[in-house]
């Protein structure tokens, strides 16, 4: 009994946990929207929604290892969040959850009768999502642009990158008022990526989340 009880009352945490890392990737997101105060165009690919995306992953992963009682799941959750913790400064948070989650796999107990093999399914998760993470921060490109118009409402247009684009002008002179160029620009087949691979992790992990039926006799 005590035994069982300690695995509910683990389970409950681990909805707690995964619940609370949907709440921090909210806030990254808030966090890097409001932190991009420089003039730009808009993105193509927001920033402050694909950063975001990979993190609620991670806790919509614990929250299904929870309710399905998947010990590795939620262990692959943890370890996602380890790991993206070192992404930046706005993201070490996530290595206390990460932690949590790790200590709560090892005491949740699984429920018989699985299809497939759970540790293929955790690590196969945890590729996903890392795999996702590199598309969208590594297939990025160089964004070069001007503003014309005023400050108030401003025109922005995509403009040759060759030879670099400066930060400068006037609002005098042609109207320009502002220009600039972001070699780290996240590009829609990053992103399209991204989301096809964060799509397949929870499908995954949904899909083989399925208890055996008891074949009849």
């Amino acid at each position: 009994m005590s035994t069982t009880a300690g695995s509910e009352r683990a389970r409950r945490l681990v909805l707690v946990v995964g619940v609370a890392v949907l709440g921090l990737a909210v806030a990254v997101g808030i966090f890097i929207r409001y932190q991009a105060r420089d003039p730009g165009p808009p993105e193509e690919v927001p920033r402050a929604l694909a950063i975001p995306a990979l993190y609620a992953t991670m806790g919509l992963l614990a929250i299904m290892g929870a309710l399905r009682r998947r010990p590795a799941i939620v262990a692959a959750a943890g370890v996602l969040c380890l790991a993206g913790s070192i992404l930046s400064i706005a993201t070490i948070e996530f290595a206390v959850p990460g932690f949590a989650l790790i200590l709560l796999a090892a005491r949740l107990q699984a429920l018989p009768a699985r299809y497939g093999s759970e540790a293929v399914v955790a690590v196969a998760a945890v590729v996903l999502v890392v795999g996702a993470a590199v598309a969208l921060l590594g297939m990025t490109g160089e964004s070069c642009w001007q503003a014309t118009g005023s400050p108030a409402t401003p025109i922005y247009t995509t403009i040759p990158c060759a030879g670099g684009a400066s930060a400068s002008g006037s609002v005098g002179a042609g109207q320009t008022f502002a220009s600039g160029s972001d070699s780290g620009a996240l590009t829609t087949r990053g992103g399209a990526v991204e989301a096809i691979l964060l799509i397949s992790a929870l499908t995954l992990t949904a899909v083989t989340g399925r208890a055996r039926t008891a074949a009849p006799v």
